[in-house]
């Protein structure tokens, strides 16, 4: 097992119970995989660099995952078909 970081990116303007669904499918799909949520960090709503569906600000989350890589390709393919997942990227923590 290696330790990744994920910092996810989410709509900002759907509800709040449906952002926050869309944030329990994500920690459900952790879950079913026995992936260690070790640290969720959540920025909450901020002012992106670039507009994403013409939308200026998002919800950002920033997850430290306790993972085996292998699983990274599986995941993206469950987690491309969350609407309100809007961008996510996995990064390898250094040991």
């Amino acid at each position: 097992m290696a330790n990744y970081e994920l910092m996810a990116i989410f709509n900002p303007t759907v509800s709040e119970e449906d952002r926050d669904a869309s944030i329990n499918e994500v920690k459900e799909l952790f879950k079913t995989n026995s992936i260690k949520i070790e640290n969720e960090d959540v920025w909450g709503d901020k002012k992106m660099a670039y507009k994403i569906n013409k939308v200026d600000r998002a919800y950002y989350i920033l997850f430290d995952l306790d993972m085996d890589g292998k699983l990274i390709k599986d995941l993206s393919k469950t987690m491309n078909l969350n609407a309100n997942l809007w961008r996510y990227m996995f990064v390898k923590k250094e040991a």
